[in-house]
């Protein structure tokens, strides 16, 4: 009998990956020489060279621990804590997956937190406490016993309260402790941007309190609004209502944290936001009647056209130009120049600097020395800070420095004087603005920092330098030749219980203008140096910062608080306030003298450390055991589900990660893991894999066609090595990746209802290579774009078979052989990004793609393929091409929503898109396009996000409308 066999693969791979992937891997930095510290409650984990910051970390740990158990319950064992170094970008998180806090020990830079918190430790450590702590809660709930699959997955239901919720009992922690005045709670800067918006008539809503915001600033707005309502309901309801409301959000999660509030208050959440917003007008309107020249009001804004505007540090050039740096949703973040007579000002340089936004003139005024953040080009998370120097005649930017992380500069004469990162301070160096090398570095008293220094004091060559001792943030006037070792002494210039910051001279040298947040507002203040006064210059509504005079002497330039922007005005010299501080008001009291020589945390008691003995870090195997442990199931249409259990787990430090599933289908067991390793760069992945997929085989024999249908088993391994290279990341993002892959693989047919009846043998393994590249170039997208406005991104994908392998199959009357071929398969494509409308954050994508490939595919060409087609176009064509266009034209920023049924609208967009697709071997024929649009929209249930819409597609070809419900 002869027979043929006709090998069409009708399902090859019809399982989907499963995986979850909650656990990834990131490349740390070499050679730190990890170490930790242990306690009961506590591993830290630091390199070898901060083991004071790392007794530091776990002193505050151990000091803190019982306190915030008793606002937010919970208990923690061996919680790890990882001290990261090489990066300037402060930050501090808490992760319910892999259970852990990662700190980034560099001082904090600009206005975001309150300087009395104490140095960055102490200010970072206790917040991420009462995020671990309050994850690791576990009262009797109905979600229990998921921790026996596991722990991450049942810490993560208190993650889906409201951010705003997580944050805003952080902050109240951070606020009333045992540091007087502390924490943002007790900041003016903080607190008013919440007031600013009372003010003006535009309060924030219960949702716009609670919820994270995507596109209106300020971008900190949880964590002001739900501080201010935490606060209001421990005052109104009992010091405990937030561990008990967090307990019952835990036992019914499903109800939401607004249900809980009403169990434990007797209030709905409607009810409580209008008590709370009463309590707050009537507070504002009080504080507001102490008002007396509102030099806000007096002020004349410098045009800023922009939607969302956020300002900083306008300098008066000449009498014609004023340059500041300014952010908003709607243009590029950079410096920008006003000219006089002009309705707007126009960007001079795009660049975002670092977050002090300290920036500085040269004496001949033809130069600016300002700093930014270099990004690592291979290690994740690593910023340093440099200076860089902007010729403000020909717009141009030279780098001054390298890998010295240097923030804050300011000239005087010859000299250029900048802080320097060490651990968790900052200290005072010298450098050479021409070879960027550094010249001399100062000598400090021990818990202290430097913030800034204003060069140019008329008052014997000394110099101004704002520095923190313990929290207390003040001004010291030091002779920078003579001087040996900073803030030995008290300052020269100190509020009680309030910071100063900005310091800057006037043009003659003879005042030295600060900003300073005294009496719950931050205002702008001038010292007289030959009078040994101060005066009060600006009376302002919420917050005036960061001034200075023009070089006459006439105008005088600041930023104000104005609902939620930081816009930049000025004001005529004969309008500023006029108030004399008496002398008692801004010198050392008995406070201030307890404050500056105060114990950590302000506790008498210290933590003991007689046991603590610091040892080598080791990953060890105990992270192999799954963290977290979720059924799968998937449809395979016949005979069964294939069912199953998918494992994850990563070590503390994210350099391993694996994930792995197995499962049950046609009475065999199947499994696919994955294994990730970054602890060396490049790292590398390497899946191990036995998977099934439905086959069916076209059979003819004896001129009658008949269909066989069998199980593929496909077993393999595939090795890929990542090449990861970031060129830029600040205003614009250039990367490259190139990722080869090697896969060897063997393939046999079983019977569709028993997997272990086999129709035919593995034969000789399948060899294949691989690589995919993908260039990011100059790729610039503002607040509100809903895709860059600029760049633009290259990508190929090149799959290469090596061997051909035959295959032999067993049917009900006989044998019949063919061969799995030399599959090869090559795709690139681009992505141009352009603006038209850049104003209107309307932006657009041109996109080109070509595959070529064998017969037997190797790439799926129809999840690029528009579902709006009548039909799939070009069917099966192994050269293909596709062209389309997607422009977006945002319509509505609503960011707004509910906090008992916890939907939060972010934003409304339309959408005009078209796609042609050919054969680009029968291009004239085989074209066919779809035009199309659509109303998109982006909102969150709880924590989630989603970006779904409705579209509508027609064929000029055909004159065929569709319709399509999801994404587009």
């Amino acid at each position: 009998m002869k027979t043929s066999l006709l090998f069409s693969l009708l399902f090859l791979m019809i399982t989907a990956d499963l995986q979850a992937q909650f656990y990834g891997t990131q490349y740390r930095s070499p050679g730190q020489n990890w170490q930790q510290l242990q306690t009961e409650q506590f591993r830290v984990i630091f390199p070898e060279r901060y083991r004071q910051e790392a007794e530091r970390t776990l002193s505050i740990l151990e000091l803190e621990y019982r306190d915030i158990q008793g606002l937010v319950g919970g208990e923690l064992r061996d919680f790890p804590v990882i001290l990261n170094p090489e990066n300037d970008r402060s930050n501090g998180f808490v992760s319910p997956f892999n259970f852990r806090s990662e700190i980034e020990i560099a001082p904090f830079l600009g206005k975001s937190l309150s300087p009395r918190s104490g140095d960055w430790l102490e200010s970072v450590v206790p917040h991420e406490l009462v995020h671990a702590l309050h994850f690791s809660a576990n009262p009797p709930s109905i979600v229990r016993p998921l921790g026996l699959f596991s722990p991450d997955a049942r810490r993560s239901i208190h993650a889906a309260a409201p951010l705003g919720i997580l944050e805003g009992v952080a902050v109240e922690h951070e606020s009333h402790n045992t540091m007087p005045a502390s924490g943002r709670g007790n900041y003016p800067y903080f607190n008013n941007q919440l007031y600013a918006m009372m003010g003006a008539g535009n309060p924030w809503s219960m949702g716009q309190l609670v919820h994270t915001t995507t596109y209106t600033p300020p971008f900190n707005r949880h964590y002001i609004g739900g501080y201010a309502f935490i606060n209001w309901l421990r005052s109104n309801y009992g010091e405990d209502v937030i561990r008990r409301s967090i307990n019952r959000h835990y036992q019914m999660p499903f109800f939401g944290f607004g249900f809980a509030l009403r169990t434990t208050t007797g209030e709905w959440p409607g009810s409580l936001y209008s008590d709370f917003m009463a309590d707050q007008r009537r507070q504002e309107a009080e504080r507001l009647d102490d008002l007396d020249a509102d030099t806000d009001a007096l002020s004349e804004s410098i045009p800023f056209r922009a939607t969302c505007r956020r300002a900083n540090r306008p300098l008066t050039l000449s009498n014609d130009d004023i340059l500041f740096f300014g952010r908003s949703c709607n243009r590029t973040t950079g410096f920008y120049k006003h000219s006089s007579g002009s309705s707007n000002s126009r960007l001079f340089y795009e660049v975002t600097i670092t977050g002090d936004n300290h920036y500085s003139l040269s004496p001949d005024g033809s130069s600016l020395i300002y700093s930014r953040y270099h990004t690592d080009s291979i290690y994740d998370n690593q910023f340093r800070a440099d200076l860089h120097q902007l010729d403000l005649f020909d717009g141009t930017s030279r780098r001054i420095t390298r890998n010295q992380r240097l923030a804050s500069p300011s000239f005087s004469g010859g000299s250029l004087y900048a802080t320097q990162t060490e651990g968790i301070t900052r200290r005072l160096v010298t450098v050479d603005p021409e070879t960027g090398e550094i010249t001399r570095t100062y000598e400090m008293a021990d818990h202290t920092s430097v913030t800034a220094v204003a060069p140019g004091d008329s008052r014997n060559g000394s110099i101004a330098i704002l520095g923190k001792k313990h929290g207390v943030q003040a001004i010291w006037f030091k002779d920078p030749d003579s001087e040996t070792v900073l803030f030995r002494d008290d300052p020269d210039i100190v509020f009680e219980r309030a910071s100063i910051f900005d310091p800057v001279w006037s043009p003659d040298g003879e005042r030295l203008v600060f900003t300073a947040d005294a009496g719950g507002v931050m205002n702008i203040y001038e010292y007289h140096a030959e009078q040994d006064e101060i005066t009060q210059i600006t009376d302002s509504r919420y917050s005036a910062f960061e001034g200075s005079y023009d070089p006459n002497e006439e105008i005088f330039t600041y930023i104000i608080q104005r609902e939620n922007e930081q816009l930049p005005v000025r004001i005529g010299v004969l309008q500023l306030y006029d108030r004399q501080l008496d002398r008692s008001e801004w010198s050392v009291t008995a406070a201030v003298e307890h404050d500056l020589d105060r114990p950590l945390l302000n506790r008498q008691e210290d933590a003991d450390r007689s046991d603590w003995q610091s040892s080598d870090y080791r990953t060890g195997f105990g992270w192999l055991r799954p963290r977290i442990w979720l059924p799968s199931i998937e449809q395979m249409n016949d005979p069964a589900d294939r069912i199953g259990i998918s494992l994850e787990s990563a070590d503390r430090m994210s350099r391993h990660a694996y994930s792995l599933e197995v499962s049950h289908f046609a009475r065999a067991f199947w499994f696919d893991g994955t294994y990730r390793y970054t602890g060396r760069y490049p790292g590398f992945e390497i899946e191990l894999y036995n998977r099934p997929s439905l086959s069916t085989f076209q059979i003819s024999s004896d001129g009658e066609t008949s269909l066989l249908s069998t199980i593929a088993q496909n077993r393999g391994a595939t090795l890929s090595v990542p090449f990861r290279y970031r060129m830029e990341q600040n205003v614009r993002f250039s990367s490259f990746l190139i990722e080869p892959k090697f896969t060897v693989s063997q393939t046999r047919f079983t019977s569709p209802s028993d997997a272990r009846q086999p129709l035919s043998d593995f034969g000789d393994p399948l060899y294949s290579a691989g690589l995919n590249t993908t260039l990011n170039y100059n790729l610039r997208q503002n607040t509100r774009d809903l895709q860059p406005n600029a760049g633009v991104q290259l990508f190929t994908q090149t799959r290469y078979g090596l061997n051909s392998v035959p295959f032999t199959l067993q049917l009900p009357g006989g044998t019949a052989s063919s061969t799995f071929s030399q599959r090869k398969g090559f795709r690139a494509g681009v992505n141009i990004f352009a603006a038209p409308l850049q104003r209107f954050n309307q932006s657009l994508r041109l996109s080109a793609q070509v595959y070529t490939q064998t017969p037997a595919p190797v790439f799926d060409t129809q999840s690029v393929i528009s579902n709006l087609f009548e039909t799939l176009p070009a069917p099966g064509a192994p050269n293909l091409g596709i062209v389309g266009t997607r422009y977006t034209i945002p319509l509505i920023y609503p960011d707004d929503g509910g906090f008992l049924l916890p939907v939060y609208l972010s934003n409304i967009y339309l959408v005009l898109f078209s796609q042609t697709v050919a054969d680009l071997n029968n291009t004239a024929d085989s074209a066919r396009t779809v035009l199309g649009s659509g109303i998109r929209t982006r909102f969150k249930i709880g924590n989630l996000q989603f970006d779904l819409g409705i579209a509508v597609g027609w064929e000029p070809g055909t004159g065929h409308v569709n319709y399509l419900v999801g994404d587009f």
